[in-house]
C-alpha cells in the first residue's frame, strides 16, 4: 500500500508527465488519463474517458494489442511494449511508443493496467520518407535495382513454394544513348519516367516493376503462364513503340528491347534467372531490335500434382458441431471464419506479412475462446477441466513456435495452414471439445 506521501507523489507524476499517462482497467475502459494524453489524442478528459483504447485503436494494431494483453492477464508477461496507431479526434493517424504494465491486487488477481505513449508521428513520417527514398529510384518513382531484387526474390520464393509458373523480363530502350546525344540527358530522363508509367499502366499490381540501372528496366510477372507472359511482353513492346513523349524540344519516340525467360519452381536464384532474361535480351537486339525473345527454363522444374489441384480444403459448418450454448458455437463459427480467410490468403498468394498477420489474428482469437470456453465447462463441474485446459496451453505455446519457425522461413504456408486450422480449429473442436458438450445444459435440452 503507499503512503499517503507516495501517492501523492504517484499523482503529481500522473497528472504533469510530459508524456500520456492512464490507468486503465481489464475490460479495456479508461479510469484516469493525464493532460498528455488527452493533447496527443486530441480529445477532452471527459470524451476519453467515455470510450475504451479499442474505440480510438487502428484496426490493424488491435489484435496484437488485445494479444499482449492476453498474454498480461494470463500471467505469460509482466510487460509489453509496442508501437501501435491511435485514431486522432480529427481523423488523422497517429503513431505512439506504447508500455504497459499491470497492477494486481494484493490476491494477486489483476486490478488495472498502466499505459505509457509517447507520440512518435514524426519520426515514423521520418522513418517512411527515409524507407521511400532507400527503396524508390528517384527519377521514375518506380523500385531501384535494390528493392527490385529484393521484392522478386521474395516473389520467387513464394512461387516455389506453390508450384506457380513466373515470368521474367529484361527491358532495355533501343538506342538510348543516341536519344541523349540528339536531345539531351533532360530529354533521355523524360523518356525514362514516360516508359516506367508505361509498363506501369501494362502491368498489374501484384507485379514486381523496378529500374536496374541506366535504360535498363526488370519486370517479374506473378503466377503467369508462358503464353500469357509472352502477350504482357508483346503489348508493353507495342505501347512503348506506339508512344510519343513531348519535351520542351519537340515530340520524342523511342522503342524498347525485351528478354523473356518463364520458369516455375527450383532453386535458381533471381541472379541466374536475369542471366537468361538478360540472354534473351541480347538475341532480341541481335534480330533487329523492337522485339521479344523468349528463353524457357520450365521443363525440368515443374513439380508434378495430382490433377493441378490445391492441396487444401475449406473448413464448412455443419450443423451437428453444434452443441446447443451460443458462447461456444459462434466462437467455433468465427473461428472457422478466420481459418478460411487464413486459406483464401494462401491460395491467393497473398505476401508472407499478410499471412503471418491473419495467423496472428486466428492466435488471438483462439485465446479468447480458450479463455472462454474454460470458464464455461469448468461451471459445468466437467470432470477432465484440468486436462482440457492443459491441451488448450499447449496448443497456444504450440501456436506460437509454428508462427516463429514460419518468421524464420523453417516452415511452410502448408504446414502453416495445416497446423493453425486442421489441428487447432477442426480436430481439436470436433474431437477435444466434444468430450464436454454432454455435461452443457444446452447441449442436453437439444433434440436427438
Amino acid at each position: 500500500m503507499k503512503t499517503g506521501s507516495e501517492a501523492e507523489l504517484f499523482s503529481s507524476a500522473f497528472t504533469f508527465a510530459s508524456i500520456g499517462m492512464a490507468l486503465v482497467s481489464t475490460n479495456g475502459s479508461w479510469l484516469k488519463v493525464n493532460s498528455a494524453l488527452c493533447k496527443i489524442l486530441g480529445y477532452t478528459e471527459a470524451e476519453l474517458m467515455s470510450k475504451t483504447f479499442q474505440d480510438i485503436t487502428h484496426p490493424d494494431d488491435l489484435d496484437e494489442d488485445l494479444d499482449r494483453v492476453q498474454q498480461m492477464l494470463d500471467g505469460y508477461i509482466d510487460t509489453y511494449q509496442m508501437e501501435k496507431r491511435y485514431f486522432h479526434k480529427d481523423g488523422h493517424i497517429i503513431h505512439v511508443l506504447l508500455s504497459v504494465s499491470l497492477v494486481h491486487n494484493e490476491d494477486g488477481t489483476p486490478k488495472f493496467f498502466i499505459s505509457q505513449l509517447q507520440d512518435i508521428t514524426r519520426r515514423k513520417q521520418l522513418e517512411e520518407e527515409l524507407t521511400l527514398f532507400a527503396k524508390e529510384d528517384f527519377l521514375t518513382k518506380i523500385a531501384n535495382r535494390r528493392h527490385f531484387i529484393d521484392n522478386a526474390t521474395r516473389e520467387m520464393v513464394r512461387g516455389k513454394r506453390f508450384n506457380e509458373p513466373q515470368a521474367l523480363l529484361m527491358i532495355d530502350i533501343d538506342y538510348f544513348k543516341q536519344v541523349n546525344d540528339t536531345y539531351g540527358h533532360d530529354v533521355g530522363d523524360e523518356a525514362l519516367k514516360a516508359m516506367a508509367d508505361c509498363c506501369k499502366e501494362g502491368l498489374r499490381a501484384v507485379d514486381v516493376l523496378g529500374r536496374l540501372g541506366g535504360e535498363e528496366f526488370g519486370v517479374l510477372l506473378i503466377n503467369t503462364l508462358p503464353d500469357l507472359a509472352h502477350q504482357v511482353a508483346e503489348r508493353i513492346r507495342k505501347d512503348i513503340e506506339k508512344m510519343v513523349v513531348q519535351t520542351s524540344k519537340g515530340p520524342v519516340s523511342f522503342t524498347v528491347s525485351i528478354g523473356l525467360t518463364n520458369f516455375k519452381g527450383s532453386s535458381k536464384t533471381l541472379e541466374a534467372r536475369m542471366k537468361l532474361a538478360d540472354k534473351a535480351l541480347y538475341s532480341a537486339k541481335k534480330a533487329g531490335r523492337n522485339k521479344v525473345k523468349i528463353i524457357n527454363d520450365i521443363a525440368d522444374e515443374c513439380v508434378k500434382t495430382d490433377n493441378g489441384d490445391t492441396p487444401f480444403e475449406c473448413l464448412t459448418w455443419k450443423k451437428e458441431y453444434e452443441c446447443g450454448n451460443n458462447t461456444i458455437d459462434s466462437q467455433h463459427r468465427h473461428l472457422f471464419n478466420l481459418a478460411n480467410e487464413l486459406l483464401s490468403a494462401i491460395i491467393t498468394g497473398l505476401p508472407d506479412q499478410e499471412v503471418e498477420a491473419m495467423s496472428k489474428k486466428l492466435i488471438t482469437h483462439t485465446i479468447i475462446h480458450f479463455r472462454d470456453e474454460d470458464a464455461i465447462y469448468r461451471q459445468t463441474e466437467f470432470p477432465l477441466a484440468d486436462e482440457h485446459n492443459k491441451i488448450h496451453n499447449s496448443l497456444i505455446k504450440e501456436m506460437r513456435e509454428q508462427i516463429a519457425r514460419f518468421q524464420e522461413d523453417n516452415s511452410t504456408v502448408n504446414e502453416l495452414f495445416d497446423f493453425m486450422t486442421v489441428k487447432v480449429v477442426e480436430d481439436h473442436m470436433m474431437n477435444e471439445d466434444r468430450k464436454f458438450f454432454p455435461y452443457l445444459p444446452e447441449h442436453k435440452k437439444k433434440p436427438d
